[in-house]
């Protein structure tokens, strides 16, 4: 069996269907070479029943309740391929993904994860926050490092559960890439979903990475960080009362943290996912080159304080944080107040920092930039080079490298 499909649902029955029927039309493997593990959350919509009925090839394991996107796991010890593709029940390769994903694991046995580049029904894309994180709608992985990573953790029942997985990944010494050249398509069919639960896991899932991965100090200044991001969302979105709660939860996960014994990430694992140090540099030459002595940092990111401490460490003035959305205005971060863009800009500063490293929005990021600035721009991301076959040197560990743009 050369691979495995593995999809975790919950009463999309229809949309499910659509997606195994473009799984058997696409997949370019012959039967028997590759199967589906659907494993469904207690649905009350006839999932199952219509599994069995009209798509009997497929294999299902059924659960007594909603476990979340973490119940994927009860197919892990089941699936027979060699290489296993995490998928949503909306979400599917396209064009010759599945063969150039599988190449790629092959040729680079020291890459754990491979995660493709994933285009919404209008064409913006979807990605995680830091590019050595993998999306469990459009990953590959060799089935062999998920038996030595382990399942998807339950504390993680929504939110941040790819984090944990992929900080796990790198614990275990090998590595999260990125590829662009393999492409997902999400038709991100949405369904009913609690916001206050939504905001609710945001941060307090966030911050159990926290206490759980990273060492002092900087599991205080992303905590600190992260607190303050999600705070200011769920307060936006009305639900104050789910970030209280959450707070409270994270803080007991804390303590549990530091009773059972961290999960500490090694200092080229932290650099190869929050890339510290590769920010410092890369603004201290950015700034060098064009006489930045104060600069704007745009975007009220989750990678914020690795652009923050950059700029302290190349001795580059903040003047202000910009970002338009309504959540955090009014508002500062670490002595910076927090303006719309445009004001931002306004004041005069030699350049501009895009803190943002998201694949999907970086891009998008920088030109809203462009249009009110015409200094120089800073961005601390953009695609690598991955491909199928060895790596490219030169080339970040996590599958992007970093770039200054004029």
């Amino acid at each position: 069996m050369q691979i495995s499909y593995i999809i975790v649902t919950r009463n999309r029955r229809e949309t499910l269907l659509r997606t195994l029927e473009h799984l058997r039309a696409n997949t370019p493997l012959p039967e028997g070479k590759w199967e589906v593990w659907v494993v469904d959350n207690a649905s009350t919509d006839g999932t199952a029943e219509a599994l069995r009925s009209q798509v009997p090839w497929v294999r299902l394991i059924e659960r007594p309740g909603n476990e979340g996107v973490g119940a994927r796991s009860h197919a892990f010890p089941r699936a027979a391929g060699r290489y296993v593709f995490l998928l949503d029940d909306d979400s599917y390769p396209v064009g010759d993904t599945v063969t150039r994903s599988m190449a790629h694991l092959s040729a680079n046995p020291q890459v754990g994860s491979l995660t493709g580049r994933v285009i919404l029904p209008g064409g913006q894309e979807e990605a995680c926050a830091l590019p050595g994180v993998l999306i469990s709608c459009a990953t590959c992985l060799p089935r062999s490092v998920i038996r030595r990573v382990g399942p998807f953790r339950p504390e993680f029942f929504r939110k941040a559960g790819e984090y944990d997985y992929s900080f796990r990944i790198w614990r275990a010494g090998y590595r999260v890439e990125r590829c662009e050249a393999a492409v997902y398509r999400h038709d991100k069919v949405m369904t009913g979903r609690s916001v206050a639960l939504s905001h609710r896991m945001d941060l307090r899932n966030n911050l159990i990475l926290a206490h759980r991965f990273l060492p002092q100090p900087l599991r205080g200044a992303y905590t600190a960080d992260w607190s303050i991001r999600y705070r200011a969302l769920a307060r936006h979105a009305g639900v104050p009362r789910a970030a209280r709660r959450a707070r409270v939860e994270a803080a007991l996960w804390g303590w549990r943290e530091r009773m059972v014994g961290r999960e500490l990430l090694e200092p080229e694992h932290i650099e190869s996912i929050f890339q510290l140090n590769r920010q410092a540099e890369l603004i201290r030459q950015w700034a060098v080159t064009h006489a930045v002595r104060r600069a704007v940092i745009a975007g009220f990111s989750k990678n914020l304080y690795a652009t923050w401490r950059g700029c302290r460490e190349a001795g580059v003035a903040v003047s202000a944080l910009a970002d338009d959305h309504e959540a955090y205005q009014g508002m500062s971060y670490r002595g910076v107040p927090v303006r719309p863009t445009v004001e931002a800009i306004a004041e005069g500063p030699d350049g501009v920092i895009l803190s943002n490293i998201n694949p999907a929005q970086i891009d998008r990021a920088e030109s809203a930039i462009r249009v009110h600035c015409q200094r120089p721009i800073l961005r601390l991301w953009t695609p690598g080079k991955t491909e199928a076959g060895p790596s490219e040197s030169g080339s970040s560990e996590s599958g992007g490298h970093l770039s200054a743009v004029a």
